[in-house]
């Protein structure tokens, strides 16, 4: 027997020939021999590329109500660039989302006899949240993958789903206030959970015996909807946390020491509002816990926007035995609310500026004295009230319309780009008169009230005008007459034109002097070449990205400040204070050209370090900052935000300077 011979009969165990049947303890060494070599096989089968391509598919659950939600995962293994698995044959039974999806390679080393042998497993996992339409035994259907052109079909999986059964326990509704807007109209969403009172135990609320296993609210509008706007979710969630741990959970949102992270642990939110009284399934009054989750929501665009329907569900007590709480699984689930979102109506008027809310115009014309064909500005500025639509939703009103300013003014611009400052937007029109009476009348703007579902003419103050007839000149006035204050004159006569020419001061050489026109001209070539090289180098200058970048940093942060400026006059002080603090950091960022995101009040300590701004300015500015992040974070600081608007507007303004100078 030879050596390979020996290492497989080593490896196989011990084996008499004579018997089929091998001893106890040679079964059980050789079945463990033999496990040790497939394993090796097929890590060295994986190694060349004969790993086997499968589709296995996983739940979060085998049996729920009607109305909750699962994990369904599918994990492609051992394919490249895996495509996603078909699920239209879901769409039947189940409503289908999106959870993202991930590669989970695994790689692995094994030593045996001192023969080292590796294994590399590829994976590709695909989530979704399933939500069952009916109730039953469902079977989950097979999920098809498509690998190189070659179908692949996961494992069917069963699902037991049961109906919702009628209780007073826990009542879930969701309100929205008001239901119908028009877009950039703000409306709010509101989940109240209402809980019944622990009977033995009516004065402690009844989710503290759940601290452990708190009830989970899965909403839909826990993640804005597209088409609308409202603050980030961090900053709407990170006041409700519940610093005792009774609440709570929300969808699949997790947090770690009061953030935000992605991790196991489910952030558990305090939604307690005091109690209320409503009538229970017997008709008797129940004074339930009241729980409230609001969140405010402006409309970008016309369309239906459901909230809804929200599920609670969890092991809630429902009584006390023996010193001990008895509870009962719960799932309870709302009715969806709908908001509306409306197209301002048609027809609309020639005149309509595309506001919707109520907002105040005036107009301002420079200069007032001017004569027939001078160019004057005029100037239309419209300040936005509370709750009305964005300035960036209001055109210049086309006035040429206006019949009466049309006959009396040539427009030079009939259409203006507005400029925003604050809360109110500028369009500035260039007019020439054409008469010497010429005024500017009053000017009809609409707009459109949501309220009252109607268009609104809103009239500016006529403006008076100092318009006089221009100055006539004849062509004596234009031409002149030439006088000759010394008497002397040259005569032109048959003989030539200085035969009479008696003043020999008169008299010069006519001969060409071709030094004085060589150096002129070489003198003119070198200028012209002087001139193109200082226009190539400032175009060149002019259209470097990160000169542009940093000329333009300041004025990008004072339009920043606007911006915050306005969120503060609309009571959202949480945007306020991110849009303080991206200023300043854009206003560093953009001028040391460095990057925005990720910068930390350090980040920002060390730039201007490095930068021309003086020690006063740079302490300010990182006390600001400081004063952001601790009040963002709940640190219990209080922060009065128009003074904290003035306060970035003057340093912004200060470091600005000293930061152009330096990029120079």
């Amino acid at each position: 027997m030879d050596s390979k011979q020996r290492g497989w009969k080593g490896m196989l165990g011990p084996f008499d020939s004579s018997r089929r049947t091998p001893t106890r303890e040679g079964s059980f060494v050789g079945s463990w021999r033999v496990l040790i070599f497939a394993l090796l096989l097929s890590s060295q089968l994986a190694n060349f590329g004969f790993a086997l391509q499968e589709v296995e598919a996983t739940a979060s659950a085998e049996e729920l109500f009607i109305g909750e939600s699962f994990t369904y995962q599918v994990d492609v293994r051992n394919a490249d660039n895996p495509s996603p698995p078909n699920m239209a044959p879901f769409q039947e039974l189940f409503e289908v989302v999106e959870a993202g999806n991930e590669s989970r390679n695994q790689s692995s080393t094994m030593i045996i006899n001192g023969r080292i042998s590796q294994s590399n497993i590829r994976s590709h996992v695909y989530q979704y949240r399933l939500t069952p339409k009916e109730v039953g035994q469902l079977r989950i259907p097979e999920a098809k993958v498509t690998l190189q052109g070659k179908d692949y079909l996961s494992n069917s999986l069963p699902l037991q789903v049961n109906p919702i059964e009628k209780q007073d326990v826990v009542v879930v509704e969701v309100m929205t206030e008001p239901s119908r807007v028009y877009p950039t109209q703000p409306f709010s969403a509101t989940l109240k959970i209402l809980v019944k009172p622990i009977p033995e135990d009516s004065e402690n609320s009844p989710l503290r015996p759940l601290v452990r296993r708190p009830p989970h609210i899965e909403a839909n509008w826990a993640d804005v909807p597209q088409g609308l706007l409202s603050n980030e979710k961090s900053q709407w969630l990170q006041p409700l946390l519940a610093r005792d741990g009774i609440g709570f959970s929300l969808n699949d949102i997790s947090a770690r020491t009061g953030s935000f992270f992605d991790g196991a642990k489910s952030a558990i939110f305090g939604l307690s509002k005091g109690r209320e009284i409503r009538k229970g399934m017997d008709g008797e009054p129940i004074e339930y816990y009241s729980y409230e989750l609001k969140r405010s929501f402006t409309a970008e665009k016309a369309g239906e926007y459901s909230f809804g329907p929200v599920t609670v569900s969890g092991e809630f007590a429902i009584g006390l035995r023996r010193n001990r709480y008895a509870v009962k699984r719960i799932v309870a689930i709302s009715e969806k609310s709908i908001v509306a979102v409306r197209e301002v109506p048609s027809p609309r008027p020639a005149t309509f500026c595309g506001g919707i809310g109520d907002y105040t115009w005036k107009g301002s014309a420079t200069p007032t004295k001017l004569r027939i064909g001078d160019p004057l500005t005029l100037t239309l500025e419209v300040e936005r009230g509370p709750l009305s639509g964005s300035l960036e939703l209001i055109s210049a009103p086309d006035i040429s319309q206006i019949e009466t300013l049309a006959s009396q003014f040539d427009l030079i611009d009939k259409n203006p780009t507005g400029r925003i400052e604050g809360s109110t937007k500028k369009f500035s029109y260039a007019l020439r008169p054409k008469q010497a009476d010429a005024s500017i009348p009053s000017l009809t703007i609409t707009t459109f009230d949501p309220a009252g579902e109607r268009f609104v003419e809103v009239s500016t103050e006529p403006i008076s005008l100092e318009v006089t007839e221009a100055t006539k000149m004849t062509n004596g006035d234009l031409i002149g007459s030439l006088t000759n204050p010394t008497g002397t004159e040259i005569k032109t006569r048959s003989e030539g034109i200085f035969q009479n020419k008696t003043d020999p001061s008169l008299l010069q050489d006519e001969r060409v002097r071709w030094s004085f026109w060589i150096q002129w001209t070489l003198g003119t070539w070198a200028l012209s070449g002087l001139l193109m090289g200082i226009l190539v180098l400032h175009r060149k200058r002019i259209g470097d990205p990160l000169r542009l970048r940093q000329q333009r940093a300041r004025s990008k942060a004072q339009s920043r400040l606007i911006e915050a400026k306005l969120s503060w006059k609309q009571d959202q002080p949480k945007e306020a204070m991110r849009l303080v603090r991206s200023s300043i950091l854009g206003l560093i960022a953009d001028s040391k050209s460095l990057v925005v995101d990720g910068m930390t009040t350090s980040d920002v300590d060390m730039a201007l370090a490095k930068a021309p701004v003086p020690e006063a300015t740079h302490r300010s500015i990182l006390a600001l900052l400081e004063s952001i992040e601790a009040a963002e974070y709940g640190a219990g600081q209080s922060i009065n935000l128009g003074a904290m608007i003035e306060e970035a507007t003057k340093l912004i303004d200060e470091a600005g300077r000293y930061l152009e100078r330096g990029a120079q």
